[in-house]
């Protein structure tokens, strides 16, 4: 009788993203910038974004990415530096620029200072590793 296969993938756990999104007012996330990269779009109809990588209190990693369309949010989050404690608010919404369409999700950026954990090296990233576009 032939052996039975083992399946190579049994116990696996699958990764969930960790990819952060605004859904309601109020949605907000706030922690250690540890990397922000600038993302080309690959699909029609979606503008390019920026994508801030944020360490939460908790050492958890939350990819938060902006459309470069919120020419304000982005200038924002980009004057921030690596290593610096910042939150992303979802503060309220607008009628969208196209009529008919979904709300503007209006964003506010806050700081909080420097990491003092990331400054003295206590968190899993360095700057000159941190590539920007």
């Amino acid at each position: 009788m032939p052996e039975a296969k083992k399946d190579e993938w049994s116990g696996a756990q699958e990764v969930k993203a960790n990819w952060f999104k605004f859904d309601k007012v109020g949605d907000g996330v706030k922690g250690t910038l540890v990397a922000k990269t600038f993302q080309k779009s690959t699909q029609s109809g979606f503008a390019d974004q920026y994508v801030y990588e944020i360490q939460k209190a908790d050492g958890s990693l939350i990819n938060v990415g902006i459309s470069v369309n919120k020419k304000g949010t982005c200038q924002r989050l980009n004057s921030c530096q690596v290593g610096e404690i910042v939150g992303i608010k979802f503060e309220s919404e607008s009628p969208g620029k196209i009529k008919g369409g979904a709300n503007a999700k209006n964003l506010k950026v806050y700081t909080f200072g420097m990491d003092d954990t990331y400054l003295s090296g206590g968190l899993n990233h360095k700057e000159s590793d941190i590539p920007f576009v």
